[in-house]
C-alpha cells in the first residue's frame, strides 16, 4: 500500500539504552554486539515519523532517572516530543518505575497505571502495562483488562494496534507467555489488527492468530516482537507456530505506515545491519473491497523458459512464490486478484493450494487433478508480502505439473 500525504508513519522498538556502567557502553557508541542505542536512534532523528512507540526496557538496568538522562536522553531522547512510551520490567527496577514516569511525564500516563490509549491517523493505539504485579494483575477481570475491554468498546474504529512489553508469543529465550491471553482475547474479539512487543532481544513476525496460538488468517492479530532497540541480542530458543520471519543479529526499528484501511511494515536495520522485513496488511474492520476488471493477463506459465514468470514445473511437495502486484496493471494497493488456474500435464494425482505470500498454508485446495489431465478452476487469490502469491503443490515427491495463472481483475 503506497503512503499518502495524510498517512502517518510510526516507528517502534524496545530494549534500548545501556546502563552507562555497562562494559560495552563505550561513551554511548557501544560496540558491534551491544549498546547500539545511538545507531538505532539515528534512524529516528529527522526520519519524519509521526510517533515513536517504545516497547519497554527503554533504559537499563533499572530505569533510574539519572540513567535515563545519561544514556537514553542523548540518543532516543532526540525524539522525546513524539514518543509514546510503555514500561518494561527493567523500568520497575526503580520502585514504582519512578525514573520512567519522571522522565516521560504526562506522556507515560497515570503512574499508578501506566496504560493509556490515543488516536493517530484514523487508527486507535492502545499502550498497555504488562508489569502485572505493579498494576493489580493482567488477568480477566483485573482493572487493566476491564479498562481494555471498555476502551475497545468505546473506540470501535476501522484499525486498532496495541503494544506492551512482554510478548504473548515468542520463539525467543522468554518464550510464549499465557499471562497475556486475556489481553489478546479482548483484542481479537474487538477485531484488532496488530500487537507490538519487546522483551526478547530479537525481531520476530507472526502470522495472524488467536489468543491460543491457532492460525486465524481472516480475523487473527499479527504480532511483531521488536526487541532490537540497541541493548544486545539474545538467541532464539523454541521455534513457535506461525512464526514467519525472525532475526537475532540486527539492531533496528520497525516502521509502520498506518493507512485508513490497512498498514505497511518495514524493519529498518541500523548501520552495519543487513536484515530487513516488509509487507502489508488490511484491517479487519475495513469496508468491503472494490473490484476492478482488467484485460485477461497471464502472470505465470511454467511451460516457458525458467524465470519469475516461467519454468520450471511445480514439483511434488514444492512451493513457488511469484509477483502479482505491479504486473498486468495490478496496482501495489491490490489486496487480492480474480484468477484462473490451469493445470497441464500432471504426472500424478494431487492438488494446488494458493496462499498470500508470507502467511500460513491453508488447508483447502484451489484445484485438484488426476494424472494427464488438463484442468482449470477460478479462484480469488489474496496477496501477501510484497504483493505476492504462493502456491503449494500436493502430490507424490516424484511428480510434477505445469501451472498457468491468469488474472482478470483485482480487489482494492
Amino acid at each position: 500500500m503506497p503512503a499518502r500525504a495524510a498517512d502517518p508513519v510510526v516507528a517502534a522498538a524496545g530494549d534500548i539504552a545501556c546502563d552507562p556502567a555497562d562494559a560495552s557502553y563505550n561513551g554511548g557508541a557501544g560496540n558491534a554486539a551491544a549498546c547500539r542505542m545511538k545507531d538505532t536512534s539515528d534512524l529516528l532523528a529527522g526520519g519524519g515519523f509521526a510517533a515513536v512507540l517504545l516497547l519497554g526496557d527503554n533504559q537499563y538496568e533499572d530505569g533510574a532517572l539519572a540513567r535515563y538522562g545519561a544514556s537514553y536522553d542523548p540518543t532516543w531522547g532526540r525524539v522525546k516530543a513524539i514518543t509514546r512510551p510503555i514500561p518494561g520490567n527493567h523500568e520497575y527496577g526503580t520502585t514504582g518505575a519512578a525514573g520512567y514516569f519522571a522522565y516521560f511525564g504526562a506522556a507515560a500516563g497515570d503512574p499508578a497505571k501506566g496504560y493509556y490509549s490515543f488516536d493517530l491517523g484514523g487508527w486507535h493505539l492502545i499502550a498497555l502495562n504488562s508489569n502485572c504485579a505493579a498494576v493489580g494483575g493482567c488477568g480477566a477481570g483485573s482493572a487493566e483488562e476491564r479498562w481494555l475491554a471498555a476502551d475497545l468498546e468505546a473506540h470501535a474504529g476501522t484499525c486498532t494496534l496495541a503494544y506492551w512489553h512482554h510478548p504473548r508469543f515468542s520463539s525467543g529465550s522468554h518464550g510464549d507467555d499465557p499471562t497475556f491471553a486475556p489481553f489478546w482475547a479482548d483484542l481479537h474479539a474487538a477485531g484488532a489488527d496488530l500487537v507490538l512487543n519487546g522483551h526478547d532481544h530479537d525481531y520476530e513476525r507472526f502470522a495472524p492468530q488467536d489468543e491460543s496460538g491457532a492460525a486465524d488468517p481472516l480475523a487473527g492479530i499479527r504480532e511483531l516482537v521488536v526487541g532490537t532497540g540497541g541493548k544486545n541480542h539474545t538467541a532464539f530458543s523454541t521455534l513457535r507456530a506461525n512464526s514467519e520471519a525472525r532475526s537475532a543479529a540486527t539492531f533496528g526499528v520497525l516502521a509502520l505506515t498506518l493507512h485508513p484501511n490497512g498498514y505497511d511494515w518495514t524493519f529498518l536495520p541500523a548501520a552495519g545491519g543487513s536484515f530487513t522485513d516488509s509487507g502489508s496488511g488490511v484491517c479487519h474492520r475495513a469496508g468491503p473491497a472494490a473490484f476492478f476488471t482488467i484485460d485477461p493477463c497471464r502472470l505465470l506459465d511454467t511451460r516457458g523458459p525458467a524465470g519469475p514468470a516461467g519454468g520450471p514445473a511445480l514439483g511434488g511437495g514444492g512451493e513457488r512464490t511469484f509477483q502479482v502486484a505491479g504486473r498486468c496493471g495490478i496496482p501495489a494497493t491490490a489486496i487480492a486478484v480474480a484468477a484462473n488456474l490451469t493445470v497441464v500435464g500432471p504426472t500424478a494425482a494431487g492438488d494446488l493450494r494458493l496462499y498470500p505470500a508470507g502467511s500460513t498454508l491453508p488447508g483447502a485446495s484451489a484445484i485438484n487433478f488426476a494424472p494427464g489431465q488438463v484442468r482449470a478452476n477460478n479462484a480469488v487469490a489474496p496477496l501477501g508480502t510484497g504483493g505476492q502469491v504462493g502456491v503449494h503443490c500436493d502430490m507424490a515427491a516424484s511428480g510434477s505439473t505445469h501451472l498457468l495463472f491468469d488474472v482478470s481483475g483485482y480487489f482494492e
